[in-house]
């Protein structure tokens, strides 16, 4: 019997069971099952469903995950039993967390980086810069419903006294605050403050003591922080979701946020490429978009849920291929809102729904430059700093055709210079994730086998010829036994050439002058090999910012042609 493991992401509408078997010394998927995620009620129902799930998985493998009867038990009492399990949780609400800090760029602003890889709302920040008495530091305090304090300042052996009082108020908190959540209080300041933080409290395990997120005056670093974070996060879990302490118990491992397993496959990937690119993520889900980077050995994220706007519906009307009237377009994406699984059951409907997905990405995008100024996204310009791969994942995306999931992320992106743009249908990136502890190898091995499906090599022309001008003309070799390919690129134009089915296509690029294409300086091309892919090598000349005809016939024709040339 080989070894095996698993690995379980409670998703928001989802929840999907893997397993990986290892053979011949190496790890790869083995099977993949998936049932409806039930958290609500007493817990009866939320076991019965992964009692099932697990079911599913051990019926058609050689594989022990469940006892006699059919029932979850203790994993390790059962012979042939994977060597370890790992869990993932993205179902249910946002952790309402405040934030408490001696300053808005030192304190403040890391500690929104940190928790947002933590499923959490920031509901209150508390800068104790702001001169607040501690009575009113405390009323503050006290008016809101947290669930999660993360509290952090000063630099080790720095001032005291303003974090001693911030420490007092929140004893009070929560100690005279009667809630059936118990709150996490996260400590990550001044370490001299650490153990007075400890004893004053008095919260015993729902406090969690980290070392300082601010190592030195305009340094942060949130990995010596993520330990105290993932023990908050799952005590609050273990309290909000009934029967999901026993269930991890019977499993014996312990629960994560999905993104923060993610990101730490994203976190991988940037750091073990050679490109000195970063690495992007896009989970598209029906009711939230989460961004995941890696650049400069620095790992940030969000988990961003849109509110629909006037403004944001005008932004997506303009995107869609479809003659929607006002009403009928904004009628579509509020019902959409009460009812997040909806299915696009026409084409207006479809092309609503792509045209919603390009302003719900652009939208998570531009929360997350804002999160991290180094991120490098301009709502116009698009992603301005280098990532590859784009890794794209979640159910919206799942249920679009290759070319439309692409030019979904295209328009919302709006890459620069050479890209590889690629999809997570699996979503294994946070399956790996949950097992990476375990077995470091095991995530390498499986990502070796070419999980992730290629949709495309983008190439993006950016310059400032005027519409219809030649900007670019690519040569096409596909090997000694076929004629040599040109095409001649245009301002305005979006092209796709199609890529070898075995091999590498090699394209020679050459820019006008005035034309970058990614390659270090405007006019320099030369040779580019890609692999196949779903959708081929797409050359994208329209422009930064994206120009669309003010006309909305035209509008919607031009989109209707462009989504035509990447595949109908």
């Amino acid at each position: 019997m080989p070894k095996t493991c698993l690995s379980i992401d409670i998703g928001k509408n989802q929840t999907q069971a893997w397993l990986f078997a290892l053979k011949e010394g190496m790890w790869a998927v083995e099977a993949n099952s998936s049932v409806p995620t039930v958290i609500e009620g007493d817990g009866s129902q939320f076991r019965k469903s992964i009692q099932t799930l697990l079911s599913q998985i051990e019926q058609s493998n050689d594989v022990s995950l469940l006892d006699d009867r059919g029932q979850i038990t203790d994993i390790q009492r059962l012979e042939g039993a994977p060597a370890f399990v790992g869990m993932s949780l993205a179902a249910g609400k946002p952790i309402r967390a405040a934030l408490i800090g001696l300053s808005e760029a030192y304190s403040i602003a890391p500690l929104r980086r940190l928790v947002s890889l933590f499923n959490c709302e920031v509901v209150l920040e508390v800068n104790l810069q702001d001169n607040l008495n501690a009575s009113a530091q405390l009323e503050r305090l006290l008016t809101s419903d947290i669930e999660l304090y993360v509290i952090s300042g000063g630099v080790n052996g720095g001032a005291q006294k303003t974090l001693k009082a911030a420490i007092e108020n929140l004893r009070l908190v929560y100690h005279l605050i009667p809630r059936t959540v118990r709150p996490q209080i996260v400590y990550c300041g001044n370490q001299d403050l650490a153990e007075y933080a400890q004893s004053e409290i008095e919260a015993g395990l729902d406090m969690h003591l980290a070392s300082n997120i601010q190592t030195n005056p305009g340094q942060e670093d949130p990995t010596l922080v993520w330990k105290a974070m993932l023990a908050a996060f799952e005590r609050l879990q273990f309290q909000q979701i009934p029967g999901l302490a026993d269930i991890v118990n019977d499993l014996h491992t312990r629960v994560i946020p999905s993104d923060f397993s993610a990101g730490r496959m994203v976190r991988y990937l940037e750091q073990s490429s050679e490109n000195g690119k970063g690495v992007l993520m896009l989970r598209v889900d029906s009711d939230s978009v989460s961004v995941i980077a890696a650049r400069d050995q620095r790992l940030n994220g969000i988990n961003h849920r849109l509110q629909v706007t006037d403004a944001l519906l005008d932004t997506a009307r303009g995107l869609s291929n479809q003659l929607t009237d006002v009403n009928s377009f904004a009628t579509y994406i509020y019902n959409r809102t009460l009812f997040p699984d909806y299915t696009p059951a026409t084409l207006e409907d479809l092309g609503i729904e792509q045209a919603w997905a390009r302003v719900r990405i652009r939208e998570a995008l531009n929360a997350l430059q804002k999160l991290d100024p180094h991120f490098g996204y301009n709502l116009s310009l698009g992603l301005m700093r280098a990532y590859e791969p784009i890794i794209l994942s979640g159910s919206e995306m799942h249920r679009s055709l290759p070319h439309q999931c692409l030019m979904i992320a295209l328009d919302s992106i709006l890459p620069h210079g050479i890209t590889t743009i690629l999809q997570d249908e699996r979503q294994l990136l946070t399956a790996l994730g949950n097992l990476a502890p375990y077995d470091p190898l095991l995530p390498v091995q499986v990502m070796d086998t070419e999980v992730f499906t290629n949709l495309a090599t983008i190439i993006t022309v950016d310059t400032l010829a005027a519409e219809g001008q030649k900007v670019l003309q690519i040569e096409v070799d596909e090997g000694e036994q076929t004629p040599r390919l040109f095409h001649k690129i245009q301002m305005g134009d979006l092209k796709r050439i199609e890529t070898l089915l075995n091999g590498k296509t090699e394209l020679y690029l050459a820019p006008e002058d005035e034309s970058d294409v990614g390659m270090g300086i405007p006019g320099l091309g030369g040779w580019v090999g890609v692999m196949n892919s779903k959708v081929g090598v797409v050359v994208d000349a329209r422009g930064r910012p994206l120009k669309l005809p003010v006309d909305e016939i035209a509008r919607a024709e031009a989109l209707r042609n462009w989504l035509w040339e990447l595949g109908g």
